[in-house]
């Protein structure tokens, strides 16, 4: 019985919403109710006078065409309030036939049952043509696989959200949903059993989310979710209770074993407290989700802007540096997109390093100041050796050395911070005395910088790149522990895998 109320509801409001969504269209309804009304009322008193059939014959025909325009303009809205018009003007001319039995009377009795079938019939093939609208404006912002809204929606919905918190001081936060480890689904079992693992995580990611949020298919295997005047404080919950639900109401959709591993990756951020504009919005709801991955998937990260956790630790001297810092990351984010979420994450990989170490909590702000800045040289690189997909030549592999020294001169009014601008130089030489641009080795190295290489390689090998595809996370713990020794500090890398996979767990 509920189910049945609620479908009734349900088509209620799509039909107010269809027929009446606008003031302007309730006026124009009014206006034809309001004159049906007057010309009845005008026919009825024309019943008092004799002679007066032509011109209530006209009059009839004059509410016969307003019915039908209703039909035509509001389908069955139009159509409901068509017939209760109809029908009260019937019992009239009924009265007065059974009181005179007038030929006119059933001529005139005739053209109302005819115009209520010729009013049904066009309030059918309005219905019919607004179903068809409605159909082609929902493909038009729907994905095909999911039914899920599609990228083109996501941007024109968020600007529009966006748009709306701006005036009314209001929020809008964006939840980035991928699904872990889908590219090896659809390898090993096929295309097929993709495309069901996409279509079910949309189904139950609908069911799950609140009628005021938008789900849509942001692309691949990432779903996004906006929603909007949601508490900064409550947001976190809201992605571990959506996961949560996510992982309960996967028994009841998917039937095969290997579907009840599938798992959600969740990185989150909002507007305005965590960003200023759509752009930004989106890459630090992306960056966290990278993150949440790549610390072991299964998790929610809310982003943290690691500029700002500086910000609260170093002199008020060095305040105003950190905005121009931030706007040469963003400079170079513009040349090499890679660049900026790839310092946001050596800087978490760094920081974990160093509190699984135990070191000072000053050293630690060093290293994540260190680490987040490491890169920003290559503002001096020019787009095409950051973003060569082929073989870099000697004089290009040789330039893109320089990096470390752009970055140390940069960052020169920071040397009065302790070691930081040494990390920077230092972050790629290696533990044999290979490394650039001094060749130093082993504990020659200082400590900061031996962590920012391991944090900082371990990034690149688990990241998609001009140059190479992306290594899973265990083949890059390999590859660390293969190069232990030679380009890693072998009791950093221990330390490391060690924390990663104790905060996966």
């Amino acid at each position: 019985m509920n189910k049945h109320v609620s479908l009734l509801r349900k088509r209620y409001v799509d039909l107010r919403d269809t027929y009446l969504g606008s003031e302007l269209k309730k006026v124009e309804l009014l206006f034809y109710i309001s004159v049906s009304i007057a010309l009845g009322l005008i026919q009825y008193k024309l019943l008092n006078y004799e002679n007066t059939y032509n011109i209530r014959a006209y009059i009839s025909h004059i509410q016969s065409c307003i019915v039908i325009l209703m039909a035509f303009r509001f389908g069955y809205v139009g159509l409901a309030t068509a017939v209760v018009l109809v029908l009260a003007e019937t019992i009239f001319i009924i009265e007065e036939y059974l009181v005179s039995f007038d030929k006119y009377l059933l001529l005139g009795l005739t053209l109302k049952f005819f115009t209520i079938f010729v009013t049904s019939f066009i309030a059918v093939l309005t219905n019919r043509q607004q179903i068809q609208k409605k159909r082609l404006e929902r493909m038009a912002i729907t994905d095909e696989l999911t039914g899920a809204y599609n990228q083109r929606f996501f941007h024109m919905v968020l600007e529009s959200e966006l748009e709306k918190a701006k005036n009314n001081n209001g929020s809008v936060s964006l939840i980035m949903i991928d699904i872990d480890n889908f590219k090896m689904y659809n390898d090993i079992y096929g295309r097929d059993f993709g495309d069901n693992i996409l279509r079910t995580t949309a189904t139950i990611l609908s069911e799950i989310l609140d009628e005021g949020s938008y789900l849509c298919r942001y692309g691949g295997d990432e779903f996004a979710v906006i929603t909007t005047n949601t508490r900064l404080d409550n947001l976190e919950d809201m992605a571990n209770n959506l996961r949560r639900e996510f992982e309960r109401l996967k028994q009841k959709y998917y039937k095969h074993k290997l579907y009840e591993k599938v798992t959600l990756s969740i990185g989150l951020s909002e507007y305005p407290n965590m960003s200023r504009d759509k752009n930004e919005l989106i890459y630090q709801a992306d960056t966290a989700l990278y993150h949440a991955k790549n610390l072991g998937k299964d998790k929610v990260h809310l982003y943290q802007d690691a500029l700002m956790q500086i910000r609260k630790n170093i002199s008020s001297d060095h305040q105003q540096l950190i905005g121009i810092f931030k706007g040469l990351l963003s400079t170079i984010s513009a040349k090499d997109k890679y660049t900026h979420g790839h310092c946001e994450r050596v800087a978490a990989y760094a920081v974990l390093i160093a509190e699984a170490m135990g070191l000072s909590a000053k050293e630690i702000s060093t290293i994540q100041c260190a680490a987040l800045l490491h890169d920003i040289g290559k503002i001096e690189m020019p787009r095409h050796i950051l973003n060569k997909k082929e073989e870099l030549t000697e004089e290009e592999i040789k330039y893109l050395r320089q990096h470390p020294i752009y970055s140390e001169n940069i960052l020169e009014p920071l040397a009065d911070m302790d070691k930081l601008t040494d990390y920077v130089r230092h972050h790629h030489e290696r533990y044999d005395g290979k490394g650039y641009p001094d060749g130093l080795k082993g504990k020659e190295i200082s400590l900061g910088a031996r962590i920012l290489c391991v944090a900082d390689s371990f990034d690149a090998m688990v990241s998609d790149r001009p140059y190479s595809k992306s290594m899973s996370k265990e083949d890059a713990f390999k590859e660390l522990e293969k190069n232990a020794g030679t380009q890693f500090d072998p009791e950093i890398v221990e330390i490391f895998i060690k924390a990663m996979k104790s905060y996966a767990a």
